[in-house]
């Protein structure tokens, strides 16, 4: 055993609730992988299904895999349960629903093992099923230090803030006193950007790995609250605070990252009749107080909404999105 442990360069934490129909097709990805120097730490986060029952067979079957079973604490405490049980030298978050290539770890041998990177990003493709086809994209490559890998996530040129699309080294979270902040929802936006500020050496290709699953009904990202809206505004509003000491020579950078989160709460907050509330009357103040010239938005997602919130348009919008969508349901259920 203690021999394995010294071959383990990667550990694979996959957190587990309730996702019996699709934990299988996530756990297989990721043995049937040609590279072996790796782990697999399933955390069944109280799931109620079946899932707990799948992870028991896939740790008696493989010897590389174990599993460990704790009361339902959310996404971060399962995350930080397996990230205190690793062995490898780095570390991969793989949510259950989702699924890797499988080549990817052979690929990303040579970068793990000789180039010595704190974090390696590679891409991230949609999928509704998985029947739908990986994307033939052309395949980009470059190095970053700690600054500039902000300073590229701040202008979305490449660099994201989600977890699940990189290999971390285990260290920057044990020496820089990192994890994922407990009883918070979206808390990739609260963790990863710390990470990259704490690394040296990041390496980013554009060829897609990982598969992200948009059929999960029961994901969180499919159903909103007063606690998520609330969430993601706090980690923009601290991404945007370190982002203006962090890049003081370029504010217009820090505030247009921070514009096009807002805006794109603020229609959101818009399409869920979220009007009457502190949070909404908290992010107008914020976008009138942060204003930049609509130009540095247009590279941006959000960059219509942004055009449309400064001419006072936005709300207009969403009527329109909400009016629209509900002929097309009507327009449906009548054929």
């Amino acid at each position: 055993m203690i021999m394995m442990i010294q071959n383990i360069l990667l550990t694979i934490v996959i957190p587990v609730y309730n996702v019996e129909k699709y934990l299988k097709r996530c756990i297989d990805s990721v043995i049937s992988q040609e590279w072996d120097k790796y782990e697999v730490i399933l955390v069944n986060d109280g799931s109620t299904d079946a899932s707990p029952n799948i992870c028991e067979e896939y740790a008696q079957k493989y010897y590389f895999i174990s599993v460990i079973h704790k009361e339902n604490g959310g996404l971060s405490e399962a995350r930080n349960t397996g990230l205190s049980h690793a062995n490898g030298k780095y570390v991969f978050f793989l949510d259950s629903d989702d699924w890797i290539t499988k080549d990817m770890f052979q690929n990303l041998s040579k970068m793990i093992m000789e180039q010595n990177y704190d974090i390696l990003q590679f891409g991230m493709q949609m999928f509704h099923s998985e029947r739908d086809e990986l994307k033939n994209v052309q395949c980009k490559e470059k190095n970053f230090n700690s600054l500039d890998a902000f300073k590229n996530m701040l202008s979305i040129e490449g660099i994201t803030s989600f977890a699940t699309d990189k290999i971390y080294k285990r260290e920057l979270f044990e020496k820089n006193g990192i994890e994922f902040p407990i009883g918070y929802f979206y808390e990739d936006l609260g963790t990863v950007y710390k990470l990259i500020l704490s690394a040296k050496k990041i390496y980013l290709t554009t060829q897609v790995y990982y598969c992200y699953f948009i059929g999960n009904d029961a994901a969180i990202t499919k159903h909103w609250s007063e606690k998520k809206f609330s969430d993601v505004y706090k980690f923009h509003k601290k991404i945007f605070n370190v982002s203006s000491l962090m890049v003081s020579d370029d504010i217009f950078l820090s505030k247009s990252y921070y514009n096009n989160g807002l805006v794109y709460l603020l229609m959101k907050l818009y399409e869920e009749n979220q009007e009457d509330t502190q949070l909404f009357r908290l992010i107008l103040a914020e976008l009138d107080a942060n204003i930049v010239p609509i130009k540095y938005l247009r590279n941006y997602p959000n960059f219509l909404k942004y055009v449309f919130y400064r001419i006072r348009l936005l709300k207009l919008i969403v009527i329109l999105k909400l009016t629209l969508t509900k002929i097309k349901k009507w327009n449906q259920k009548k054929h």
